[in-house]
């Protein structure tokens, strides 16, 4: 090898070894960032003393490649399913986290079966295929129970993967549950969570100073149609992830369509409030998600 190939071959090498310090530094980072919400998320639970097994039965099904849900029975007969999408920032999360089993056991307790799903990540993927994902489950669901009422619902990031499927691709069903989701992509950019933006970006790979019209490309405003499905959006005024006038922005935009929709705000609520707070108000936004999920539209 000549010289000029060796030099060559060092300052690649430099550049990535660069590159893999800088990725390290912003994975390190980004978990640091990431603690306080980890905890609120993952450890938390909903305000109700529920049965630990309220199902009937838990079956588990790869409904693509490395990619699996949970299906969760309740103890009645019954055709409602919840198809459900975890948060996590489109960069984490896990299906069985402890969390969101307690969203679980809420849901089947009041009759639904919840299928619950993992997704791909946004910092391996581009965002379309996370999409293609939660496209892939709800077929799955279909095709497993083709007489079901599906309802979407997710939380956050999951939310929003809800709300821009459902708008976007307009598959059948009865109706959206969106909780603290960023509607339009680039209100995460008022926020003052570095998280979030950092989880954004990521799932982008871009960012919107060069981009704009990409975060407006995926955002569920973006897909507001006067066809839309009853849809339920509900924030707390408190929050410090996601701007909670990105929902309100949703709501107004659903209504000039002369669409069905419900907005719900908790006046202390922060991000992922429904896990920390025990106050009544927040038990009585998780009853009126179950009226919503079951047709009561009022």
């Amino acid at each position: 090898m000549n010289i000029k190939a060796w030099f060559k071959f060092l300052v690649y090498l430099s550049l990535f070894v660069i590159s893999f310090f800088n990725f390290t530094i912003a994975i390190f980072i980004f978990f640091i960032l990431q603690i306080p919400i980890v905890k609120r998320s993952v450890l938390g639970k909903l305000p109700f003393n529920l049965d630990r097994k309220s199902w009937l039965k838990k079956e588990t099904y790869k409904y693509k490649e490395n990619l699996w849900l949970d299906l969760y029975y309740p103890k009645i007969e019954t055709n409602n399913v919840v198809l459900f999408a975890h948060g996590g920032g489109w960069i984490s999360g896990y299906r069985r986290q402890p969390n969101n089993v307690s969203w679980y056991r809420y849901l089947v307790s009041k009759g639904f079966i919840v299928a619950t799903i993992d997704y791909r990540y946004g910092y391996l993927n581009e965002i379309d295929v996370l999409v293609e994902d939660i496209f892939d489950a709800y077929r799955f669901i279909k095709n497993m129970f083709p007489l079901s009422k599906v309802s979407l619902m997710g939380l956050s990031a999951g939310g929003h993967l809800a709300l821009y499927f459902g708008l976007k691709y307009k598959p059948s069903v009865e109706n959206i549950v969106s909780y603290y989701t960023p509607c339009d992509l680039l209100d995460i950019w008022k926020s003052s969570s570095l998280f979030a933006r950092f989880a954004v970006s990521t799932t982008l790979k871009r960012l919107p100073v060069k981009s704009k019209d990409v975060y407006i490309k995926y955002s569920p405003i973006t897909y507001v149609n006067k066809d839309a499905p009853p849809i339920l959006l509900v924030h707390g005024l408190k929050d410090s992830v996601v701007p909670y006038f990105s929902s309100v922005k949703m709501y107004k935009k659903l209504r000039e369509k002369g669409n069905n929709a419900k907005l719900l705000l908790h006046p202390f609520g922060d991000h992922g409030f429904e896990f920390v707070l025990k106050d009544e108000k927040t038990k009585d936004i998780l009853e009126e998600t179950i009226k919503f999920l079951r047709g009561d539209l009022k």
